[in-house]
């Protein structure tokens, strides 16, 4: 009886842990960051999916707010940004991009005064600027 007991907890660790690994399929982490001027106001931030809801979060200057997720076919993570009167929604994973888009399995995106910026590469070297902030 306990070595039956034994070996289903051990097949059940097993699973959790293939579970939480992404089994046969890629994890990738979003990260955020705020690289606003010193002084200026808080960047506010909501990300999401389809099906899961990340919540508000407020950051300063030099702070970031990051995420992971195992990716399917349909996977799609969106943020919106807020900061001194302008804002901007924007995907921030996109099962459809090519895959050096988010370079080494992590999506890096970076909030400036004049726009929002990506690296394909992690850590960030060069960024390209890929959108700029809209008026609130």
């Amino acid at each position: 009886m306990s070595k039956l007991l034994l070996q289903t907890l051990l097949i059940s660790i097993l699973i959790v842990q293939t579970v939480s690994s992404c089994f046969l399929t890629r994890k990738i982490t979003v990260k955020v960051v705020d690289n606003l001027p010193q002084n200026s106001p808080p960047l506010f931030l909501h990300c999401a999916s389809g099906d899961k809801e990340l919540g508000n979060h407020t950051l300063t200057t030099g702070q970031d707010f990051q995420f992971h997720f195992c990716v399917n076919a349909h996977t799609l993570y969106f943020c919106h940004l807020w900061w001194n009167g302008k804002q901007k929604a924007f995907d921030v994973f996109n099962n459809d991009w090519p895959s050096w888009y988010c370079a080494d399995k992590v999506c890096y995106w970076e909030a400036r005064s004049d726009g929002i910026y990506n690296s394909k590469n992690y850590p960030p070297g060069d960024l390209d600027k890929k959108y700029d902030w809209d008026n609130a």
